[in-house]
């Protein structure tokens, strides 16, 4: 028996309800990282007091981390008097960073920034400065009370990019 052609009208259709269900985002699984660590509030929680704890460690004397995150408090800040040269830089990495986050952890949307490695290439993050910002990752799910089984997953997870991360 011979099949009538589709309609360029249903074939339409077709394509259109299949690109709409395939670009959604994923529901996150109930017993994922994402949701035992508060979902999008905890995750921006986690990641805005992370960006206070650098920020409070690269304004102290004897920072650790202020000569690999000068170049981003320079164009934040200005230099010498002179204007920011990119004011939403900061915004731009805290957003990127809950984007990370959130996907590391089965959150719904993927991470679509720059690769670890590309985007720390040039920077020659040293050990010292990846120990002194994991600490103050620690700090931030510690004040998130994040618990210890998802402290433990998450930072496996973070420190499986250290190679991507530290001396390139």
């Amino acid at each position: 028996m011979h099949k009538p052609p589709l309609s360029l009208t249903a074939a339409g259709l077709l394509m259109l309800s299949l690109l709409i269900t395939s670009c959604g985002s994923k529901d996150p699984q109930p017993d994922s990282l994402y949701v035992r660590m508060g979902s999008k509030v905890g995750i921006e929680s986690i990641t805005d007091q992370l960006v206070a704890n650098v920020g409070a460690e690269t304004g102290m004397a004897n920072s650790v981390m202020l000569r690999s995150h000068k170049p981003m408090l320079d164009a934040v800040n200005g230099v010498n008097g002179q204007p920011p040269t990119d004011p939403t830089r900061l915004t731009r990495l805290r957003n990127n960073v809950v984007d990370q986050f959130t996907s590391l952890t089965g959150g719904p949307l993927p991470y679509t920034g720059k690769s670890m490695l590309a985007a720390h290439t040039n920077m020659q993050v040293t050990n010292a400065e990846y120990t002194a910002w994991r600490a103050l990752l620690d700090q931030s799910l510690t004040t998130n009370k994040i618990g210890t089984k998802e402290k433990a997953e998450f930072t496996a997870l973070i420190d499986a990019m250290k190679a991507d991360v530290v001396n390139h």
